[in-house]
């Protein structure tokens, strides 16, 4: 029987924070990227090992035409 919840219908993001490192407070703050179906799940990536303030949400797939 197929699965109900089909993964093939859920785009993926680029979401990208500006990030403090939690171990060295004193570091300069920089771009996180990561790819996720959420920004909830981009933030559980990083927040073990970050403080993220949220600056972008990018398609995976860019075309130009």
């Amino acid at each position: 029987m197929a699965d109900i919840k089909s993964t093939q219908t859920r785009p993926k993001y680029h979401f990208r924070f500006l990030a403090l490192d939690r171990v060295n407070m004193n570091a300069t703050p920089c771009r996180m990227s990561v790819e996720a179906d959420t920004e909830s799940e981009a933030r559980k990536l990083l927040a073990p090992h970050f403080i993220l303030s949220f600056a972008a949400r990018l398609p995976l797939e860019v075309r130009h035409v």
